[in-house]
Protein backbone atom coordinates (compact mmCIF):
# COMPACT_ATOMS: atom_id res chain seq x y z
CA UNK A 1 0.00 0.00 0.00
CA UNK A 2 1.21 3.36 -0.92
CA UNK A 3 1.34 6.18 1.33
CA UNK A 4 0.10 9.80 0.32
CA UNK A 5 2.44 12.75 1.81
CA UNK A 6 -0.29 15.26 3.43
CA UNK A 7 0.17 19.12 2.79
CA UNK A 8 0.86 21.51 5.56
CA UNK A 9 -0.64 25.03 5.24
CA UNK A 10 0.75 27.63 7.26
CA UNK A 11 -0.88 30.69 8.03
CA UNK A 12 0.67 33.49 9.51
CA UNK A 13 -0.47 37.33 11.19
CA UNK A 14 -0.05 39.44 13.40
CA UNK A 15 -2.24 38.68 16.85
CA UNK A 16 -5.99 39.44 15.96
CA UNK A 17 -6.01 39.11 12.70
CA UNK A 18 -8.43 36.15 12.34
CA UNK A 19 -5.84 33.56 11.82
CA UNK A 20 -7.90 31.02 13.95
CA UNK A 21 -11.64 32.06 11.80
CA UNK A 22 -9.62 31.73 8.50
CA UNK A 23 -8.20 28.22 9.58
CA UNK A 24 -11.16 27.38 10.88
CA UNK A 25 -13.05 27.99 7.14
CA UNK A 26 -10.41 26.20 5.82
CA UNK A 27 -10.41 23.12 7.71
CA UNK A 28 -13.85 23.12 7.36
CA UNK A 29 -13.78 23.77 3.46
CA UNK A 30 -11.06 20.74 3.09
CA UNK A 31 -13.32 18.21 5.18
CA UNK A 32 -16.61 19.10 3.15
CA UNK A 33 -14.48 18.22 0.22
CA UNK A 34 -13.57 15.12 1.69
CA UNK A 35 -9.89 15.58 2.91
CA UNK A 36 -9.38 14.08 5.68
CA UNK A 37 -7.68 17.66 8.24
CA UNK A 38 -6.14 17.88 11.39
CA UNK A 39 -5.71 21.91 12.86
CA UNK A 40 -2.86 22.53 15.09
CA UNK A 41 -1.85 26.32 16.58
CA UNK A 42 1.58 27.09 17.69
CA UNK A 43 3.26 28.14 20.17
CA UNK A 44 1.10 25.11 22.46
CA UNK A 45 1.57 26.07 25.23
CA UNK A 46 -0.14 22.95 27.06
CA UNK A 47 3.60 21.41 27.07
CA UNK A 48 6.83 22.32 29.31
CA UNK A 49 8.02 24.30 26.01
CA UNK A 50 5.19 25.85 25.42
CA UNK A 51 4.80 27.29 28.97
CA UNK A 52 8.71 28.56 28.40
CA UNK A 53 7.46 29.81 25.00
CA UNK A 54 4.04 31.85 26.79
CA UNK A 55 6.48 32.92 29.81
CA UNK A 56 8.94 34.86 27.58
CA UNK A 57 5.89 36.07 25.35
CA UNK A 58 4.15 37.72 28.23
CA UNK A 59 7.59 39.39 29.22
CA UNK A 60 7.73 36.86 32.25
CA UNK A 61 11.32 35.90 31.45
CA UNK A 62 14.56 37.15 29.79
CA UNK A 63 15.42 34.65 26.76
CA UNK A 64 18.27 35.31 24.45
CA UNK A 65 16.54 35.19 20.56
CA UNK A 66 18.79 32.32 19.37
CA UNK A 67 16.89 30.31 22.31
CA UNK A 68 13.60 31.33 21.57
CA UNK A 69 13.96 30.09 17.85
CA UNK A 70 15.22 27.19 19.67
CA UNK A 71 11.96 26.71 21.87
CA UNK A 72 9.74 27.13 19.01
CA UNK A 73 11.29 24.88 17.07
CA UNK A 74 11.20 22.16 19.53
CA UNK A 75 7.76 23.19 20.20
CA UNK A 76 6.57 21.94 16.69
CA UNK A 77 8.76 18.67 16.55
CA UNK A 78 7.40 17.61 20.22
CA UNK A 79 3.45 17.87 18.79
CA UNK A 80 4.60 16.50 15.01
Amino acid sequence: MTCRRGALIVLEGVDKAGKTTQCNKLVQALQDSGRQTEMMKFPERTTKIGQLINSYLENKSNLEDHTVHLLFSANRWELV
